[in-house]
């Protein structure tokens, strides 16, 4: 090795060698790929350096990676809410799913109004699942209140827009209680 550093500083020897690089991308640039998809660089080689690559490009050389992230899109509802019959005090789940990118915050409204959760208020009986369902611990139904019966839709929101789900109904089932009176019979014996 001295032998070829002696040589190399007398100007004896000339050594080349072919170099082919990457080009220097960030965190955050644009990239268009062949079907003219525009997708963001999330991460990988923040740094800026260049990337060695193979003469031949089969990166034989070794890749450092970057994951990338399709361009973000609008919610659209993938799972829509049933119209269900539930008795009073019972637990009850309206489903609700939806996709969007970025993820898509969920809220639920009943006859027009938004609906009150957990995150609203941690004694409610109504609770927003992580999926975007909406889960009742019990029915709460009276004589003269009925709270949780009623026409309910999801929306899902970012900032691309909203979607909003298909009306399910929630009713609550009612106990009926029929009695039967005993029929007033006559029972005549021998004539009398």
């Amino acid at each position: 090795m001295a032998v070829l550093s002696l040589l190399l500083l007398l100007g004896l020897i000339d050594i080349t060698a072919a170099v082919d690089v990457a080009p220097r991308i960030k965190a955050g640039s644009r990239w268009r790929g062949e079907k003219n998809h525009s997708e963001d660089l999330e991460r990988g080689n923040d740094s800026g350096t260049p990337l060695p690559t193979s003469d031949n490009g089969d990166n034989s050389l070794g890749y450092t990676g970057s994951r990338l992230r399709q361009e973000d899109f609008p919610p659209r509802i993938v799972e829509h809410p049933s119209d269900l019959i539930v008795s009073k005090g019972e637990p009850a789940t309206l489903n609700c799913k939806a996709e969007g990118r970025p993820t898509p915050t969920i809220e639920w409204y009943k006859g027009g109004e938004r609906v009150e959760t957990d995150k609203d208020d941690p004694r409610s009986h109504r609770m927003l699942l992580p999926s975007g369902s909406l889960f009742f611990l019990r029915i709460v139904h009276g004589r003269k209140s009925r709270p949780d019966e009623g026409v309910y839709v999801c929306v899902a929101r970012n900032y691309l827009g909203e979607a909003v789900s298909h009306n399910a109904s929630l009713e609550v089932a009612s106990k009926y209680i029929f009695l039967l009176l005993p029929l007033v019979t006559t029972a005549c014996f021998d004539g009398v």
